[in-house]
This record gives C-alpha cells, structure tokens and sequence, in this order.
C-alpha cells in the first residue's frame, strides 16, 4: 500500500513508521502523515509504540515526530501533566518550520492552554500557517467559517466557498484530494439545504478519504433523513456496525443513542405489565443499561465529549437504569471538560450552581471562565459579573478585552430558560413517574 491508502484504511500505526523517516523528502508521505493527525479523534486510535516512536525521533529533532507528538498529547494527555511538555515540542517543529505546527500553536491562544488568552495572536498564527502552505490551518479556517469563532455567528456558504475553492485547486494542480474538504463542505451544506444527495455524497467521498468520524453521520441521516422520527434502516445498521468494527467514537455513541431509545419504548411497555412479565422485562432493562452503558465509556474512551455529557446526565438524573448519583454525573462531566466541552463545562457550572456539588466560589468562577472561553455566552455573563463584583481579578485584561465588549453589545442576548429552575433541573428519578421527556437522541 502506498501511504495514502494506509492512511484510507486506518492503517495509521504502520503509516507513521513508514512515513515519518522520510517525510522530509517525499511529499506524498509527508501529506499523508500530517492529514492523519489533523483529526484530534485519531490520535485515540494510535498505539503506545507509535507514540513512544515520535517521542523518541521528537528528541532527535525530527519536525515531524516534534508535531506529531504535540498533537498527540494536546489531544488525549490534556490535564494529566505539564502542557509546556507539549508547547516545547510545538515550539521546536515552529523553529524547524513545520506550518502545521503555527496552526497548532494558535489553538492554544483561544484557550489560553499555556499562556494567556489572545484571540489575535491565535488568528495571526493561523493566517502565518495558511501562508506557509498548512492543510490543518484551512481546515480550522474553514470550520471557524462552518460553525462560527469567538461568539460570532456561522458563515456556512463561505465555508462552501472556501471547500469548493480548494477542491477544484487541488483538481487542477493533481493533487491527491484532503476528505476534510468534503466534510466540512457537507457540514456547512446540511444546516441550509438538508440532507440532499448532495450532502450524503461528500460524506461518502469524506469516508473513503479516511475522515472516520463520516460514519456517525451516515448513520444518523440514514435513520432520520429529513424527519424527526428515527427510521431502523438497513443502512443505519450498516454504517454503525462498519463504525464500531473501525473505532469510530461517534458510532459507538450512536449506537448507545439507539439502546437508550430502546430502552425507553420498553420501558413504557413495562409499565402496563403485569408483576410476572414485569420480572423478565426488568431483566431485559438492566441487560440494555449494561449495553448503553458499555458503548458511552467506549465513546468517551475514544475522545467523544457527548458521550462524556451523556454520561453525567445519565448519572444526575437516575435513567435508563442508571443509579442517581451526582458525584458520578459531576466526575463525567468534568472529564469532557478536561477536554473543552462545551456542554460538560455548562453543566458542571449548574450542578454547583444549584448545590448539587458544592465546591468553592473561586473554582466556580474559574469553571465559568473555562466556558466562556469555549464559547459560552451564558458563562461569559457570569464572568462579567464575577470581576464586576471583584473576582477573577487577574484574568481582568482577558475580560475586559474579549468577554465585556460582547456582554455590553446590544445585541447580546441569553437564553431565558438556560437557568432553569433547580426543581426543573434534578429531575425525580421515580421510574413510574418518568415521563419521557429525556431524549436520547436529541
């Protein structure tokens, strides 16, 4: 195989000890290696001796080996150890004039990883790594476009400008075809015109070109469509099972979405049966449970933030056989956290908000401020608040450069019922009392 088709086949390990001696060289191994670490869930995927490897050549100053193994640790090893041990190896495959690497770099401005928050310096080292040539730095760009930055709204037709554009540059001139380009396209494309044919083809191109996270997908549209009622089509059954049979944490979350339906439709049945039948459709209820609850730590083990969420919000509100448990939901939560979810960090904020964890006012005020730098504008108004009120008073410049000139825009507005009441947000887990309004799928 040549090293575009290890990349296709997930052959991931076996392309970076073919690749990385000689990517220096060969253009088309160097493409290839970096296209494999543009996607941060693949970096879950890889073995500890392939780490160990780019460990090892990082400290003999192979760039590539210095990136890869930055992008490695950013990804799956974030929290569990100094993050200058990753910005050093950034730092050195910058030196040694890796683009990528400068895209890289930038993230780490957003979320003020190992310095502080600087939303230019972030832009001015992705428009440097686009210049440089780095197909990492246009796929960020193209999804700041796709999905929006820095509480802006999502520009979805020039994200399908920017794809169309490059998918024909990369025609003209030969070059062999990034599925990034087709996945974001058909991303930008969905949230307008739907799932057309359109749509499902640049899923299906995306997939052959070794994007694995298009399988979720695929299967989604296949039992959705366009409707609002899932559909067990032949082919949901198909790509989940050729999801999980290629560890594809979106798959697996999928299918734990599928067991908790199930779960739920059963669940409604049982309440009507009789005390024998009631026996044997508890058993089938627990036998789910253990399955959902298998696919969602897989999901999570494999870098899925939902599946985190899901987790706690299984956890907190004591369904689909799950024992209440709030120190369980917060634990969950604070995992998907760890790695920048949005909606773990939002619902970590409202266990302590409400007293069902109680942690200190300066942790709540620094888990706020974590939201807001993943794009939270419910906790972007807290912070406000926080250092109006004298707290959080050495991020003050931060705040008061990116976080208090949206809050004071006129057109800045919350969600009225984002803070429920605390009796609406612990819900009662009476299992005959439940009724329904958790949706697995939503």
């Amino acid at each position: 195989m040549n090293y575009y088709e290890l990349l296709y086949n997930g052959l991931w390990d076996t392309l970076v000890e073919q690749a990385l001696p000689v990517a220096e060289t060969d253009k088309d191994a160097e493409r290839a290696y970096l296209r494999l670490f543009m996607d941060g869930k693949n970096m879950y995927l890889l073995a500890d001796k392939t780490t160990r490897l780019l460990d090892k050549e990082a400290d003999k100053g192979n760039k590539y080996a210095q990136y890869g193994y930055a992008r490695w640790r950013n990804v799956t090893r974030y929290g569990e150890g100094p993050e200058w041990a990753a910005y050093c190896r950034l730092q050195d495959a910058m030196d040694n004039g890796l683009p990528d690497a400068w895209a890289e770099m930038g993230q780490t401005y957003i979320y003020g990883d190992v310095d502080k928050v600087n939303w230019d310096r972030a832009e001015e080292l992705l428009n440097i790594s686009i210049q440089k040539g780095s197909e990492l730095g246009l796929r960020y760009k193209m999804s700041q476009l796709c999905y929006g930055r820095h509480f802006e709204e999502p520009q979805p037709e020039k994200a399908v400008e920017m794809a169309n554009e490059l998918i024909a540059k990369y025609e003209a001139e030969g070059i062999e075809p990034c599925g990034w380009w087709y996945y974001v396209r058909s991303c930008a494309r969905e949230g307008t015109i739907g799932f057309t044919k359109e749509v499902i083809d640049d899923y299906k191109r995306a997939l052959e070109l070794g994007i694995l996270r298009s399988y979720q997908d695929l299967a989604f549209i296949s039992a959705y469509g366009n409707g609002d009622t899932m559909k067990d089509t032949e082919d949901f059954h198909r790509y989940l099972l050729e999801g999980i049979a290629h560890r594809c944490a979106g798959s697996y979350l999928m299918d734990a979405f599928r067991l908790m339906t199930r779960y739920d439709r059963l669940r409604d049945m049982y309440i009507e049966l009789d005390t024998l039948l009631k026996r044997l459709s508890s058993n089938t209820l627990h036998t789910i449970h253990e399955a959902v609850h298998a696919q969602l730590s897989e999901a999570a083990r494999l870098g899925n933030d939902t599946a985190w969420a899901t987790l706690g919000d299984l956890y907190r509100v004591g369904t689909c056989d799950f024992e209440k448990d709030k120190e369980k939901a917060f634990t969950c939560y604070a995992n998907g956290a760890i790695h920048d979810s949005r909606e773990c960090i939002e619902s970590m904020w409202k266990m302590m908000h409400f007293h069902d964890i109680d942690r200190p006012l300066d942790y709540i005020d620094e888990i706020a401020l974590r939201g807001a730098r993943n794009g939270s504008k419910h906790l972007l108004a807290e912070v406000v608040i926080a250092k109006q009120e004298g707290r959080l008073q050495k991020y003050a410049e931060e705040i008061e450069k990116h976080y208090e000139p949206i809050f004071d825009s006129p057109d800045f507005k919350l969600d009225e019922n984002w803070n429920t009441a605390a009796e609406d947000y612990d819900d009662d887990d009476d299992f005959e009392e439940d009724d329904g309004r958790y949706d697995a799928w939503a």
